[in-house]
C-alpha cells in the first residue's frame, strides 16, 4: 500500500515520520511531506527527498499594497497550490492520502473528484476548539466547527482523532460512524529508560516541562509556589522549555520573590528528556481551561510521564484520569493555585507518600508504541479499500 502523509504548517511534527518508518519496515511505501525555507512542500522517503511541490507564492510588492487585490491573490495562490498537490497525488497514484489540516484553508479540494481507489483520511490532532465571544466570535466558531463536520462526514472517507472526547465534540455522540480514535504514541526510550532516581530528601523537586507561554497561564503555578513558600522552603520548582513570553514569567518570578525556589531554564534536546525528567521527584501536568481544545485529548507530557514512571500533579479532567489514578501514581487537582499548592505540600510534607507514589508509578509504566499506532492506521486504511 502507498500512503502519503501531509501536515500543514508544521516543520517539526514527529508522528508521521515515525508511523511511516514502521509501515516501510512492513513492506509498504510511505512518503511524508515537510516544508522547506521557501514554503514549498518537499516529500521524503525516510531521509531521502523524493519530490517537491511548489507552495503558494507571495503577492508581488505592487499587488501587496492593495488589500483587496492582495487577498484575492493569496486566495488564488492557495487554490493553485492545492491543485498542484492534487496533481502530485495523482502522479504518485497513492492508495491513501492522510491529511492533518491544522488551520489550512480549502482542504476540501484535495479529495474532490479524485480516483475512486484513492482514499482520503482527515486527521485532527487537536480540534482547535474555540468558543467565540460576541456575535462575530460565535459566528466564526460556528463556521469553523461546521467545516470540520463537513470534512469528516462528506468530503473525506474517514476521520481520525486522538481521543473520543475530541471526536464527540466535533461529530456528536455517533462519531464512530465517521471517525476512528488513534491515540498518541510514546517513544521506546521512555518505556525502556531505567528510572532509578533515588529520593534525596529535601528539597522535593517539581518539574514543569513545556513552552513558557502566556497562553498556558503559568501564573497559577507560580501563585501555587508562592503559597507553598508560606508553609515551607523544602521544595524547588523548575520550568524547562522555550520562553516565548518575552521574559514575562522571568520577571514574575522576581516580582513575587520566588527566585530562591523557582527557576526558568532553557529547553533541552528531546533525547535528553527521559534522563532530565527522572532527575526530579514530581512532574506537573497542568492544563488550563482555556483554550478549551486542550480538554479533549491527553498531553504528550502526561503520556511520557506515565511511560517513565513519574509521580505527577495533574489537572483533573477526563484524559488525565486515564493516565493518573488519584492517590496512586499522582494527585488530580482542580485548576486553582490553592489546589496545586495543597498537592505540592502533600509531597513536601509527607515523604512516605512520595515514596509510595513513586513505587506505584513504576509499576504502572505503560504507553502505546509506534508499532501499535501504525497497525491501527493500517487497519483503518485496509477497511477503506
Amino acid at each position: 500500500m502507498k500512503v502519503l502523509y501531509i501536515w500543514f504548517y508544521s516543520r517539526s511534527f514527529p508522528d508521521y515520520p515515525k508511523v511511516a518508518a514502521v509501515l516501510r519496515e512492513q513492506g509498504h511505501e510511505a512518503l511524508v511531506a515537510n516544508y522547506d525555507d521557501g514554503g514549498d512542500i518537499v516529500w521524503y522517503r525516510g531521509d531521502v527527498l523524493t519530490a517537491r511541490v511548489q507552495g503558494p507564492r507571495k503577492a508581488p510588492r505592487r499587488v501587496a499594497r492593495i488589500p483587496l487585490v492582495r487577498s484575492l491573490w493569496q486566495w488564488l495562490a492557495f487554490v493553485g497550490f492545492m491543485l498542484r498537490l492534487r496533481g502530485f497525488f495523482r502522479r504518485e497514484n497513492a492508495d491513501v492520502v492522510h491529511v492533518c489540516p491544522n488551520a489550512a484553508r480549502l482542504v476540501w479540494l484535495l479529495p474532490l473528484g479524485m480516483p475512486k481507489h484513492m482514499r482520503f483520511v482527515i486527521d485532527y490532532r487537536q480540534i482547535a476548539q474555540r468558543e467565540g465571544r460576541g456575535f462575530i466570535g460565535r459566528l466564526k466558531s460556528a463556521w469553523a466547527n461546521g467545516l470540520r463536520v463537513l470534512y469528516c462526514r462528506l468530503f473525506y472517507d474517514r476521520a481520525t482523532f486522538l481521543h473520543a472526547l475530541g471526536a464527540a465534540k466535533v461529530l456528536g455522540p455517533e462519531w464512530s460512524r465517521w471517525a476512528d480514535v488513534v491515540p498518541l504514541a510514546v517513544d521506546d526510550p521512555f518505556l525502556a529508560y531505567v528510572n532509578q532516581h533515588p529520593r534525596r530528601g529535601e528539597p522535593v523537586t517539581f518539574l514543569y516541562l513545556g513552552s513558557i507561554a502566556r497562553i498556558r497561564k503559568l501564573e497559577q503555578i507560580l501563585e501555587a509556589a508562592r503559597l507553598v513558600t508560606a508553609e515551607t522552603d523544602g521544595f524547588r520548582l523548575d520550568f524547562i522549555g522555550p520562553d516565548v513570553s518575552d521574559g514575562y514569567y522571568q520577571n514574575l518570578v522576581k516580582e513575587r520573590g520566588l527566585s530562591p525556589f523557582v527557576r526558568i531554564l532553557p529547553p533541552i534536546a528531546y533525547d535528553r528528556v527521559p534522563e532530565t525528567v527522572t532527575a526530579y521527584d514530581v512532574a506537573l501536568t497542568i492544563v488550563p481551561e482555556s483554550p478549551p481544545d486542550w480538554q479533549y485529548q491527553p498531553t504528550i507530557k502526561g503520556i511520557e510521564y506515565r511511560a517513565l514512571g513519574m509521580p505527577v500533579i495533574a489537572t483533573d479532567f477526563a484524559p488525565n484520569r486515564e493516565l493518573v489514578v488519584n492517590e496512586q501514581n499522582g494527585l488530580l487537582v482542580s485548576n486553582t493555585a490553592a489546589d496545586i499548592a495543597a498537592a505540592m505540600l502533600r509531597f513536601v510534607c509527607d515523604p512516605a507518600l512520595l515514596t509510595q507514589m513513586r513505587a506505584n508509578a513504576q509499576i504502572m509504566r505503560e504507553g502505546p508504541t509506534w508499532e501499535e499506532i501504525a497497525s491501527q492506521y493500517m487497519s483503518l486504511y485496509r477497511s477503506l479499500q
